[in-house]
Parts: structure tokens; C-alpha cells; sequence
């Protein structure tokens, strides 16, 4: 489980944006996985094994953030993965 750190202000502005909470960025480190780049950076995402689509038949959403080594938050993102 990740504690939320400082968010900057590029992070901020595209939660903003793209109408990420900061419930769902808290929801987010706490159940998210953690990937550890090389430069010491993390990669925190929800992502289920196979693509799963709401009942309109579109993708679902994934978010995910990037933080650095020292813990902020620097950017945060839904991906779409379409089929195919």
C-alpha cells in the first residue's frame, strides 16, 4: 500500500482534466500494482489480465500514475486498450 505524496501541478491539472479524483488516485495506490522502472520512478496501475468491456460494449478505462523516486505523483492517466 502507497501513501499519496505531493501531486505536481502537471498531475494535477490533467486529474482535472481527465476527471480523476483524488479518491480514485488514493483507490488507486492502495490497490494498485507497482512497477519500478530503472531510474527508481513507479508505475501504478489497475489493470485486469483481459480487456473488459462495459454493458455499451466499449473499453473500459484503466488508470494508472507515474511517480518518482522520491514518491509525487507526476502525471496520472486513464488508457483505453481496444481489441484487436
Amino acid at each position: 500500500m502507497m501513501k499519496l505524496g505531493k501531486i505536481s501541478p502537471l498531475a494535477f491539472s490533467r486529474m482535472k482534466q481527465r476527471g480523476i479524483s483524488i479518491d480514485a488516485l488514493n483507490h488507486l495506490l492502495a490497490h494498485g500494482q507497482v512497477e519500478k522502472q530503472f531510474d527508481g520512478a513507479q508505475v501504478v496501475y489497475l489493470d485486469s489480465p483481459t480487456p473488459s468491456l462495459t454493458w455499451g460494449g466499449n473499453p473500459k478505462p484503466r488508470l494508472y500514475a507515474v511517480m518518482d523516486a522520491a514518491g509525487d505523483v507526476l502525471t496520472v492517466e486513464r488508457r483505453v486498450r481496444l481489441r484487436g
